[in-house]
């Protein structure tokens, strides 16, 4: 089995995945931005052969160096990174391979193009529509009404994401936005309350393996406060009764794209309008979550997933032993860190749920607002009871204090 794995080395966290490849006995072969000798020492001794291309969106460069890569042929072509998902597909189509299609592909990019889909479907969605100028994203807002969100069509971890409240905070979001017939952008209805994501691991025949988790606050208000620890909960729950309709619409969403042998994450909302789907994307979820699942559960999430690829059959099933959670701990100002308070109490209440969690050194960087979820200090718990794993966030959302200058 020969594997091209597009961006070995974006995060630590694409490493897992090829390992559970090369468990598999999988050829692996990569392609990524950077020069061979620059790639880490945990991604370069996984890897089979490797070739650079600066421009990794550059589809004459990308077909170049996976030509030079291809031999033997690819049995699979995959990423894990949400901006290489289209480039992945128009290989496939380039190497006559199975796997996602690119119409699938962009449409798990494209936001409006996706929810206009899966509404034939008969799937909830919040109003949405691309726009290339001002005028139509005046002409929406008279439809829509306020509040309402815009973003990039095909964005994703909540970046360039506004909510607007009127047509001054509208025209604020389009002049960042900057909005054009050569690319326009995505306004949607502002979907009132609750906000989580579906997880899911498809086969051959659907989903396989089911993961639900749950953000606190949601997640457009969590990147955009510096006074909120923003929190993510995996449920252990997830066959009870209270997420059956969450399961089916996960099911229902996944078969109309026709997504298999593939990860999926699919974000999801619930409140006085019942439940609405948000988006999906045909990649797993970022953050690390996956690492989570792996924890809540006891079983290898990354071989799953490899198994999945490859069309083999699984090899363990979740426990839902635990739920785990995850809290960032955001500095007070941009800068360097000079240090923490509240970590004894930290400790004190919670050592014991804490299984994994990083402090900065003092003197390092902080990471400004504008990188969404991406925080210094950060704490991740496990218990077996999910609202204890909520009230110990919230705890350490309240005690421990991050202080630059």
């Amino acid at each position: 089995m020969h594997v091209l794995f597009l961006s070995p080395d974006t995060h630590i966290y694409n490493h897992q995945f090829i390992r559970g490849l090369k468990e598999l006995g999988a050829r692996v072969s990569a392609i990524g931005p950077a020069g061979k000798e620059k790639l880490s020492h945990a991604v370069k001794h996984l890897l089979d052969d490797y070739q650079s291309c600066p421009n990794v969106l550059d589809m004459t460069a990308m077909k170049a160096a996976a030509e030079r890569l291809a031999k033997p042929s690819f049995d699979y072509i995959e990423t894990i990174d949400e901006p290489l998902v289209d480039p992945a597909a128009e290989l496939r189509e380039h190497f006559t391979m199975p796997g996602m299609s690119l119409e699938t592909a962009k449409l798990c990019r494209d936001k409006v193009a996706m929810k206009a889909f899966l509404r034939q479907y008969d799937v909830p969605c919040a109003m949405s529509e691309s726009v290339a100028s001002k005028d139509e994203a005046h002409a929406f807002a008279e439809k829509c009404g306020y509040p309402m969100i815009a973003k990039p069509l095909d964005g994703f971890g909540s970046l360039a994401t506004y909510r607007c409240e009127n047509q001054t905070e509208l025209d604020a979001a389009l002049d960042k936005l900057k909005p054009s017939p050569r690319r326009g952008i995505a306004l949607e209805e502002f979907i009132e309350g609750h906000e989580g994501f579906f997880d899911s691991i498809c086969d051959d025949h659907g989903t396989r393996h089911e993961f639900v988790s749950h953000y606190y606050p949601g997640c457009l208000e969590a990147t955009v406060n510096r006074r909120i620890s923003p929190q993510i909960a995996v449920s252990n729950r997830l066959e009870s009764e209270g997420y059956k309709e969450l399961r089916d619409m996960n099911q229902r969403i996944t078969k109309a794209l026709g997504l298999r042998n593939c990860a999926t994450h699919m974000e999801w909302f619930f409140g006085p309008k019942g439940l609405k789907f948000g988006e999906i994307g045909a990649r797993p979820a970022g953050e690390k979550i996956w690492d989570m699942y792996r924890v809540a559960n006891e079983f290898d999430v990354y071989r799953e997933w490899a198994l999945a690829i490859a069309g083999k059959p699984s090899e363990q099933q979740p426990s839902r032993k635990y739920a785990c959670g995850s809290i960032q701990i955001r500095p007070d100002r941009d800068g360097r860190y000079r240090g923490h308070r509240g970590l004894d109490a930290a400790w004190n209440a919670c050592g014991d749920a804490i299984y994994e969690y990083s402090l900065p050194q003092i003197g390092e960087p902080t990471k400004g607002l504008d990188r969404g979820w991406l925080v210094n200090t950060w704490f991740r718990l496990k218990h077996e009871d999910f609202d204890r794993v909520k009230d110990m966030m919230t705890m350490l959302g309240n005690t421990v204090r991050a202080d630059a200058r």
